[in-house]
């Protein structure tokens, strides 16, 4: 479906006044420049990265920096600098991948329990309350020992576990979105719930989902290297940052750089991602508190 004119008209006037506001913000070039380093690395990749990084060579293993292999080499003899730039490609893809399924379910339970009200709201609140209920590692660790250690298994999981933050903000914006008068009068000229829901509340929720989603990309990196790291996420031959930092804490004390360099991407990369949202969110609404921060405030408690 389309959204009306009325309501495309009153979408492009917030992001006008949104961008306006972020323009003076130095966050907004700040994490805007991170997020872009981070996903021109993974994309370009297999262009940028010097070796090929599963390539093993144990007559190289364990060098340190050299003008050959920039960030050394681990105990297989790959050099450490190409499976950091191919580790982006997993970021990526557990990042983006979470959140899109975190935000899908999030609008579309959000909206449902908002707007129909009665025992739909009862019972996806109850839904809600159920994955909040048990503590995100715990409920992480069990799901990934009982479907298995991978990508695609990491990705929906991570984007299963957040979801109730996004059916909570979406549920609390849509109450308060579907009282306006552009509401009541679709309403009342006979516009059905698919073509109110799509048309008119959805392109005005759907800005506070834009920031909890951008806090949510730095948390989804940093789940997946913790995951990694205690080897329920990303499993050998391939690489991802979390893989690196378990595979060098081993010789930590010899060749500190092994875990200091894919520590320190994942650092850049979560605080281009959350400076950047803050952004939007002081853009968003720049004075008052809003269901976003009440829900991250609540989500960090």
């Amino acid at each position: 479906m389309q959204i009306s004119a009325r309501g495309l008209s009153r979408l492009r006037r917030k992001i006008a006044r949104y961008l306006s506001i972020m323009k003076s913000d130095y966050r907004t070039y700040f994490g805007g420049a991170l997020i872009f380093i981070f996903l021109f690395t993974g994309i370009l990749a297999p262009l940028l990265a010097p070796h090929n990084p599963y390539e093993q060579d144990v007559t190289r293993r364990l060098q340190s920096p050299s003008r050959q292999h920039l960030a050394g080499t681990d105990e297989l003899g790959r050099d450490i600098f190409s499976r950091i730039i191919y580790a982006f490609r997993i970021s990526i893809m557990v990042s983006f991948g979470g959140v899109l399924i975190s935000v899908t379910m999030g609008i579309m339970l959000g909206t449902a329990a908002a707007y129909f009200g009665g025992f739909i709201d009862n019972a996806l609140l109850l839904l809600f309350d159920i994955i909040r209920a048990f503590p995100p590692i715990i409920l992480i660790l069990s799901l990934v020992a009982v479907v298995g250690p991978s990508i695609r298994n990491i990705i929906i999981i991570l984007g299963i576990t957040i979801m109730p933050r996004y059916g909570r903000v979406v549920r609390a914006e849509t109450l308060s979105v579907k009282e306006e008068d552009y509401v009541t009068a679709a309403r009342t000229i006979g516009a059905n719930s698919p073509r109110i829901l799509f048309k008119e509340i959805l392109p005005n929720v759907f800005p506070s989902v834009l920031v909890l989603s951008g806090m949510d990309m730095a948390s989804m990196i940093m789940w997946e290297a913790g995951l990694s790291f205690l080897g329920f996420g990303v499993q050998p031959p391939a690489t991802s940052w979390g893989l690196m930092l378990r595979q060098g804490y081993d010789f930590i004390q010899i060749l500190p750089h092994m875990i200091l360099f894919p520590a320190f991407c994942i650092s850049l990369t979560m605080l281009g991602f959350s400076t950047f949202s803050e952004s939007i969110r002081r853009a968003l609404n720049p004075k008052t508190s809003s269901p976003v921060e009440a829900e991250t405030d609540e989500g960090m408690s």
